[in-house]
């Protein structure tokens, strides 16, 4: 419930507004539980000149998220999605004194699709942890309109209270905690400035017909009654807790950072883009910890973002490694016209930047994007575990880890047979980052051998990383230059040398790409 109140200037529009400000609105209200023996309120006896009018009674659906431990609950705070009522929305609610509290609200939007800006009022207490269901709440709801007296004769009557009798079945969908109650209440909320002795006009005819001040503060909370905070995962417990543990904190990592990917905030594109490489490894180097072909669908559309992300995330490497590089280039070749090839150059890559990143916000305003949350989410909620999900979790982990390093063995077996085929290093390059990736999970557990091993395929990646950007630097300059040669043909006026600048760069970039190539198969002969 929520009564008008004062508002921020925030768009209604939903999910396609990169920016948003929550509206604001007070509420004040109380709650009464209804005892057995109880009867119902005669709500015709109101006293202090106050009358009810006609129920009218609709269904309200509401889903509470929260993250694992519960930062937001332990902020005395509340965050929901409810359909159904007259205000439809993501609401926030947060104490203020005494039976007063304030509530945010943005836009329905999607399911299982927290608003940033909501998710952004709690950045300081929630970091990069997920936010995700703990009850599912369906309300059949009757409404009762209570009017005051008029102020003069003639004057209208004012809208002075709402009394609300709900029907309430919860369902708590929280790993671990999954249990279904029913009750039901009532609730009396003030609308607009309405004084608190209204409260006490209806409470007569409530506690007259034996219903007492509620022992909880709200519908969650009671819900929620026996259920503590998600302990962490321990290398002695069941590896599918472990496994789904570590999905949820890159899942966390991913709602955190697409927001700011959204605004184009520095680096967001790639952290985001690096969560959802983490998600698809996860899968694929314990997807036997799920029953078979249960991760496929779900690795396929992370596999569509990540490619959705790696455009601008390209466009970005490609202008900032090429910019050092002319700048690099520019002070050892003092004849050639860099300065006006780099302008050119950055130009071209600035557009085409902008194109890609254009073509991520259509993505990240799509059907697919949403029902991607909607799928990582219910996966997450209640995952499908196999049997061997209740081995051993360091033991189990670590048997994966060590057949993700057999893929390294043998993709760089291949590699090897055929250096010059960059491709088959990236394949290298891939299988590295699961490796670690499986290590950092274990790490949480915690597992203190596991850190030392991460940090060393860490740098393994990195050097790997460096390896492709290199090709993909290669590429990008080929391309250039012959697109250079092309206009140029055609007539356009180009700056001077601008093909011997690009070939110079390239043959720079070629000397390092092969350098490192032979740096990370060094890394790559400690550890396979």
């Amino acid at each position: 419930m929520g009564i008008e109140g004062q508002s921020g200037q925030g768009s209604s529009t939903g999910q396609t507004e990169q920016t948003r400000t929550p509206t604001q609105q007070r509420e004040v209200e109380r709650k009464y539980d209804i005892p057995e023996g109880s009867a119902k309120p005669d709500l015709s006896k109101l006293g202090g000149g106050l009358s009810a009018g006609e129920p009218n009674t609709e269904k309200l659906v509401a889903e509470y998220v929260d993250s694992p431990d519960l930062v937001i609950l332990g902020a005395r705070c509340v965050l929901r999605r409810r359909t159904g009522g007259d205000d439809e929305g993501w609401h926030l609610k947060r104490p203020r004194s005494g039976d007063e509290r304030i509530e945010l609200h943005a836009p329905v939007g999607s399911p299982r699709r927290v608003p940033p800006e909501l998710r952004a009022e709690f950045a300081e207490i929630l970091g990069d942890r997920p936010v995700l269901p703990l009850v599912e709440l369906t309300t059949m709801r009757t409404t009762t309109e209570v009017w005051g007296a008029a102020d003069t004769e003639g004057a209208e009557r004012p809208l002075v209270a709402l009394i609300c009798e709900d029907d309430v079945h919860a369902k708590v969908v929280r790993l671990g905690h999954q249990r279904e109650l029913a009750w039901r209440e009532y609730e009396v909320e003030l609308v607009g400035d309405a004084p608190l002795r209204v409260f006490d006009e209806v409470e007569s005819a409530l506690f007259a017909a034996g219903l007492v001040a509620s022992a909880h503060k709200s519908k969650m909370v009671r819900s929620l009654e026996g259920v503590e905070a998600t302990p962490p995962a321990t290398a002695g417990g069941p590896v599918g807790a472990a496994v789904v543990a570590a999905l949820a904190r890159r899942f966390g990592e991913f709602q955190a950072s697409e927001a700011l990917a959204r605004t184009d905030e520095p680096d967001a594109v790639h952290q985001t883009r690096v969560a959802v490489r983490r998600l698809r490894s996860l899968l694929t180097v314990f997807a036997d910890v799920f029953k078979k072909g249960a991760t496929d669908e779900l690795r396929d559309e992370l596999r569509w973002v990540g490619r959705v992300l790696g455009e601008p995330r390209d466009a970005e490497v490609l202008s900032e490694v090429l910019a050092a590089e002319f700048e690099a280039l520019g002070a050892d070749e003092t004849q050639l016209r860099v300065g006006e090839v780099q302008h050119l150059v950055l130009g071209w890559l600035g557009e085409r930047h902008e194109a890609a990143f254009s073509e991520f916000l259509a993505a990240v305003d799509s059907a697919r994007w949403d029902a991607l949350h909607v799928k990582i989410v219910d996966f997450l909620a209640d995952p499908p575990l196999a049997a061997r999900a209740e081995l051993r979790a360091a033991g189990a982990m670590r048997r994966a880890a060590r057949d993700a390093m057999r893929r390294v063995a043998a993709r760089t077996d291949r590699a090897r047979k055929k250096p010059q085929k960059s491709e088959r290093w990236h394949d290298v390059r891939k299988s590295v980052k699961s490796v670690r990736y499986a290590f950092e999970a274990l790490e949480g557990l915690p597992d203190l051998k596991a850190g030392g091993e991460r940090k060393a395929w860490k740098r393994v990646a990195k050097v790997f990383g460096g390896v492709q950007d290199g090709a993909l630097l290669d590429d990008e300059l080929t391309s250039l230059i012959a697109r250079v040669q092309a206009e140029a043909s055609d007539g356009v006026e180009l700056p001077g040398e601008t093909v011997e600048v690009l070939e110079s760069a390239r043959e720079r970039i070629r000397d390092r790409h092969d350098a490192e190539l032979v740096r990370a198969r060094d890394l790559l002969d400690d550890l396979v």
